[in-house]
């Protein structure tokens, strides 16, 4: 059986979320393990070397700042994130997924729109590597983009909470 036209575009967003919070995870990953190189690195230098390396210490606390962000919708994503259960009720579980839907929407629209002013080039630079301060504060406002989608999707695709271990 063909499903119904409205349900494609349901499921392709779906599917996009899914790849979206891999590839988000896989990233921050990613700079996770440059953070761990340039700390390597850095006390290396100094300890070993006696000549330390001013900037690491800056670009390790950016790194971490993204890596957070980006990670926060994969977490979303897969049910990850901390959260107080107080009903177990059915009629309770979809009014508590209407609630995390529309607050979670309304605190990512309140930090992007407040926060895209900050993504505007104003001449502000990192102090050590001279990083335009846009990058980092971009960071914030990717991140709840990131949250925002998949708050939609765990909306329609609730996680399973059979897929991981049962923390209780």
């Amino acid at each position: 059986m063909t499903p119904t036209p409205s349900v494609l575009p349901q499921n392709a967003f779906l599917r996009w979320t899914r790849k979206l919070a891999d590839a988000t995870e896989w990233l921050a990953a990613v700079i996770l393990g440059l953070i761990i190189a340039v700390n390597l690195t850095a006390v290396l230098a100094r300890y070993v070397f006696s000549s330390p390396v001013g900037w690491s210490e800056e670009a390790m606390r950016y790194g971490i700042v993204w890596a957070v962000y980006l990670a926060a919708g994969a977490t979303f994503r897969r049910g990850e994130q901390m959260a107080i259960d107080l009903f177990r009720h059915p009629i309770f579980v979809r009014i508590a997924a209407n609630v995390t839907l529309v607050s979670t929407l309304a605190l990512a629209g309140v930090v992007v729109a407040l926060g895209f002013p900050f993504l505007l080039d104003t001449g502000q630079v990192t102090p050590s590597i001279r990083l335009p301060m846009w990058i980092p504060y971009a960071s914030v406002v990717v991140g709840y983009l990131l949250i925002a989608i998949q708050v939609i999707a765990v909306y329609f695709d609730p996680p399973n909470p059979d897929d991981g271990e049962d923390m209780e």
